[in-house]
């Protein structure tokens, strides 16, 4: 009964007490968990790139894939999931911080990875995402 207790605590400081749209809801949870995902995904590799040294070398569109790119990409992931959180917390300075984080992940990617072309699923994703947490802004305060 004690852990349940806490782990309510725990959702009411992290997720605030008021409970957004369901659709501001999805969004949020959808962002969090790919975040998440993507987060430790970077991370990881940067990880197993600092141990190995190696690179995708072998393979000719993630030879650029680097230490620096991934543990960058892991950070802004990090900073996208914090921007998520106040906005399922209905802080409207979370939409604008993940705009301007998503948009510098798309930069990043092609500052960094040097054989990519223009990619236009991720800038399409990236657009979508942001156009459908603005769709939600009237709710954020």
């Amino acid at each position: 009964m004690e852990t349940k207790k806490v782990a309510s605590v725990t959702k009411r400081i992290v997720l605030g007490k008021n409970k957004p749209t369901p659709i501001l809801r999805f969004l949020c949870w959808f962002t969090i968990i790919w975040d998440i995902a993507i987060g430790i995904y970077m991370g990881a590799t940067g990880v197993i790139f600092m141990i190995r040294g190696e690179n995708f070398s072998e393979n000719s569109m993630l030879k650029d894939f680097t230490q620096n790119f991934c543990f960058t990409y892991a950070a802004l992931h990090g900073v996208s999931f914090l921007a998520a959180i106040l906005m399922y917390r209905l802080k409207r300075n979370g939409f604008i911080l993940y705009s301007i984080v998503n948009i510098g992940m798309v930069v990043s990617t092609f500052i960094f990875v040097e054989s990519l072309r223009a990619d236009y699923v991720q800038i399409a994703f990236t657009l979508i995402m942001i156009g459908l947490f603005a769709t939600q802004l009237k709710k954020l305060s």
